[in-house]
């Protein structure tokens, strides 16, 4: 059984970076191998590349909440995706208002199409998500329950398959005003989830399988300055966004089954900051410790100095002590929603 090139086509897709996953064998769990070989820096690349499609996911399907929310969950001022069931998604609301909670929205796709500037990408399928509010007073303290069932994401050549649930659950929105001058936004998520996904390629007889289960603390502090500020003018402000000075933070742990087969637990040992510089995400601290099948290993990331705009990973192997560095660019932003 092989990865071969759609890992390395849904990583560029969907992270747009860096790291080249090309073919990678099933190999036996039981004989481990002693040396930081090419083999296992695939392995913990290939689990980033599948957090990166459960993120990315969950991002496309914020986009569309984002602007049912801002349209007090009524579909009737919603962009046309109801044109005809060709190459659409069908949004449907049980409580079109702002005060009735829980309400459950559904997404319908039909052959819906999402083009990159790799491939065409097709989703097809229904996701069910019940929203609920833990202070009806504060609209944007709200939680998310995404329910997948054989929904389906197809690219030119590989089509992937989820099954499972994924629970984001807003625990904290702060807002502080430093004089007027500066205004910070910060989020604090709670996220787990239950996946599983199916991989299928064409031209090939095989499946390959894995389970990603997660339990996460994402917190999202967004920077605002008043570029006008005028003390004795208390009724105007314009509030720009400082992109350089936000920050995503992630702590906690994911496991599951690799598409090898093989058990794996990653585990944030330090909080991962991401930051911006100039439209690049950058890992500007943090570490994490990857157990995959028999192998063990310590990564830490940083930002690159000579390179700002990369981030530098170093990958330890606990077994032997060899270390493999290189540089990663990350080219998507995170979606934060409030």
């Amino acid at each position: 059984m092989e990865i071969r090139k759609l890992v390395f086509r849904l990583f560029l897709l969907l992270i747009a970076g860096g790291l080249s996953l090309t073919s990678c064998k099933k190999e036996s769990s039981s004989t481990p191998d002693n040396s930081l070989t090419h083999q296992q820096i695939l392995q913990s690349q290939n689990a980033d590349a599948q957090n990166a499609i459960a993120e990315k996911t969950e991002e496309d399907i914020d986009a569309k909440l984002d602007e049912l929310q801002n349209n007090n969950y009524s579909t009737a001022g919603l962009r046309s995706y109801l044109t005809t069931l060709t190459d659409t998604v069908v949004i449907t609301v049980d409580h079109p208002d702002t005060t009735t909670f829980p309400k459950v929205v559904t997404l319908t796709y039909y052959s819906y199409k999402d083009s990159s500037a790799f491939e065409n990408i097709v989703k097809n399928g229904k996701i069910t998500i019940t929203i609920t509010s833990a202070n009806p007073t504060h609209r944007k303290l709200v939680s998310r329950l995404l329910s997948f069932t054989n929904f389906s994401v197809t690219t030119d050549s590989t089509t992937f398959t989820l099954n499972g649930t994924r629970f984001v659950s807003r625990q904290k929105v702060s807002v502080k005003n430093t004089g007027l001058q500066w205004l910070r936004i910060s989020v604090t998520d709670n996220i787990t989830s239950a996946m599983k996904f199916a991989v299928v390629t064409n031209g090939q007889t095989d499946t390959l399988k894995y389970t990603r289960n997660v339990n996460r603390v994402r917190t999202a502090i967004t920077h605002f300055r008043n570029v006008i500020y005028k003390p004795a003018d208390l009724f105007h402000f314009f509030y720009r966004h400082i992109a350089s000075s936000d920050t995503i933070t992630y702590t906690g742990t994911v496991t599951g089954i690799n598409e090898k087969g093989d058990t794996y637990t990653n585990t944030i040992t330090s909080p991962l900051i991401v930051t911006d510089y100039r439209g690049s995400l950058v890992i500007s601290s943090g570490a994490k410790t990857d157990i995959i099948g028999t192998n063990s290993f310590d990564i830490t990331f940083k930002a690159d100095p000579l390179h700002k705009h990369l981030t530098l990973v170093t990958v330890t192997n606990n077994q032997t002590g060899k270390t493999k560095s290189f540089d990663r660019r990350f080219g998507l932003m995170f979606r934060r929603w409030w």
